[in-house]
């Protein structure tokens, strides 16, 4: 069958990535369409190549978490449905079709290791995605991997920091060569709708750097405002930022931040020695106990189906075994249910025995604070959506600033503080502290002795004579 004639549009400033190179990247902030026109190009050289394509996560939990649906949607727009066997995990080329032939498979880089990716070398295509959370030793496993003649690399990313691996690489003293490197943003996309420049615009009226960040692909600032960046940012260089999934072995707690008309907001933890692992994070405003605990902590639910159903939506391949859960001392308050019922009294009636209810006591928020920059060093964060979420929050827990003096006070009351808040309850409270460094044992030093002129000295064939 003769291959359909295909007509595609492109933003022109990334029409040089249609030309064969061995590397080819687009970096730049949100509307620039780069996902967009790799997805297109993916289909396009599926459909008159042939090609093996495996598009790349850092961490990837789900196929949801993938490029998948856009690839799909890309098939279906260019009308190529016919061409391609649209699978859960993977998208085939069609036995009789130009396409015959063609695979796109999508991967986490953490689930592959130096025998493992070798998987990958009969492929066309890397495609890597979220590409500024690609570790550094991720990028040493995938470039000689695909190592096929014509091969190509292809990256796509919005800048976080100089220093992450993706920005060294394209973007410090030594970019590689044959590389085509295209920075671009919403001002480049002539498809930049109504609805995206309004996000925009109140973005950079409510937060002028982060808007930088997010819109003009700018490396995101660490201000003296924020109480938490410069721990994140240790946490990411330290690979503690990675694939650390929930561990049936290891008993799970929570820590809540409560909201009725606000955020509720829920940290999963295991402490799997000497590490604290965030193994899941949920937010949600103006939710009741009931809402929050059937979307959230699903095993408390009584119906069996339900329960099954619930763990499912959510991805969660076990049920957690919870061991505590830390709440705010707001939780004696009469207002989360219906009635006079306190907080507690409702949780318990939602299945939570008393005994794994740890209710704080009220705390200043410098308190707060310094607890969670204490535990900050020992954790690590699991990289899923819901995680990253909550990093987020974390990183973005800041000072309130007086323009007028040009000074920070109280924290912020915003989106961002519930997520630090329910953090800090599980920092003051949870007990585990960092180890303690025992300096090393100093090696016995010799005994000198002195003797008096005329003193007899102790013979040297007896030790019992030297003490």
């Amino acid at each position: 069958m003769a291959s359909q004639q295909l007509i595609v549009e492109a933003p022109d400033k990334l029409l040089p990535l249609v030309e064969p190179a061995r590397y080819k990247a687009a970096f730049g902030g949100r509307g620039g369409a780069k996902s967009h026109f790799f997805a297109e190009q993916i289909v396009i050289r599926c459909y008159a190549k042939k090609a093996r394509v495996v598009c790349i996560r850092e961490v990837q939990v789900t196929i949801r978490d993938s490029i998948r649906q856009l690839i799909v949607d890309k098939i279906n727009r260019l009308g190529l449905g016919w061409a391609f066997e649209i699978l859960t995990t993977e998208i085939r080329g069609r036995e009789g079709t130009p396409a015959e032939g063609a695979l796109i498979i999508f991967r986490g880089m953490q689930d592959y290791n130096a025998h493992n990716i070798k998987s990958l070398e009969d492929f066309d295509i890397a495609f890597v995605e979220e590409a500024q959370t690609l570790s550094a030793q991720s990028l040493r496993l995938l470039r000689p991997t695909i190592r096929k003649d014509g091969s190509e690399l292809w990256f796509a990313w919005n800048p976080r920091y100089e220093t992450d691996a993706v920005d060294e690489f394209f973007r410090g003293k030594a970019p590689p060569k044959n590389a085509v490197i295209i920075p671009i943003n919403w001002s480049d996309n002539p498809w930049f709708n109504e609805v995206l420049q309004a996000e925009k615009n109140a973005d950079f009226e409510a937060d002028p750097d982060m808007a930088e960040h997010v819109w003009n692909g700018g490396y995101e600032k660490i201000t003296e405002a924020q109480y938490y960046a410069r721990q994140i940012f240790a946490a990411e260089k330290e690979g503690r930022i990675g694939f650390f999934p929930h561990d049936p072995n290891y008993p799970v707690m929570t820590s809540w931040d409560i909201g009725v008309d606000d955020y509720t907001s829920v940290w999963f933890f295991q402490h799997i020695h000497p590490y604290v692992h965030v193994i899941d994070y949920f937010e949600a405003s103006g939710f009741g106990a009931d809402d929050c605990f059937r979307d959230a902590l699903p095993e408390y639910t009584q119906d069996p189906l339900a329960k099954l159903m619930q763990l499912r939506e959510i991805a969660r391949p076990a049920p957690f075994k919870y061991h505590r859960h830390f709440f705010p001392h707001d939780i004696r308050n009469r207002e989360w249910g219906g009635g006079a019922k306190s907080r507690v009294q409702t949780v318990m009636e939602l299945g939570v025995p008393m005994a794994q209810i740890n209710i704080g006591v009220a705390q200043k928020p410098e308190e707060r604070i310094n607890a969670s920059r204490r535990l900050m060093p020992m954790v690590r964060f699991n990289q899923s959506k819901n995680v990253m979420l909550g990093v987020q929050r974390l990183r973005r827990y800041s000072r309130r600033r007086n323009e007028q003096l040009g000074t920070y006070g109280a924290p912020l009351h915003d989106e961002n503080s519930h997520g630090a808040d329910a953090f800090g309850e599980f920092a003051v409270n949870c007990g585990i502290a960092p180890p303690k460094i025992i300096p090393p044992a100093k090696a016995p030093q010799p005994v000198g002795h002195v003797y008096l002129p005329g003193a007899p000295e102790p013979s040297r064939g007896n030790k019992k004579d030297w003490t």
